[in-house]
């Protein structure tokens, strides 16, 4: 099983996805290789500015949505760029969770 061809809304609890995630999924989902100096969570972007996340989702991936494992890394570079207003390099995407409600978060790895 891929979490790229599960989606989130049919599990039927929060500790279905944990499950998923601790034995079935690699929380890497992307790596170029390269060291990082910074790092940002979804989820945090879209708190920061909700209306800025959401246009920009739309301009990059035609959907508002908050699920980024379908997005292809070039797009979310592009993406991270635009929201924080200078060029960046993806290096990473990684799969967690917020502690606080057991929802999926991404960390977005950059330099």
């Amino acid at each position: 099983m891929n979490i790229h061809s599960v989606e989130v809304k049919n599990f039927k609890s929060i500790n279905d996805l944990k499950i998923l995630r601790e034995y079935v999924i690699s929380p890497v989902e992307y790596d170029s290789g390269e060291k990082s100096t910074d790092t940002v969570y979804s989820d945090r972007l879209y708190q920061w500015d909700p209306e800025k996340y959401n246009e920009l989702c739309k301009k990059h991936f035609g959907n508002m949505g908050q699920y980024w494992s379908n997005r292809k890394p070039k797009l979310i570079e592009a993406f991270l760029c635009d929201y924080i207003g200078k060029p960046v390099t993806l290096t990473k995407v990684e799969l967690t969770e917020n502690v606080s409600t057991g929802y999926p978060i991404w960390i977005f790895f950059y330099k």
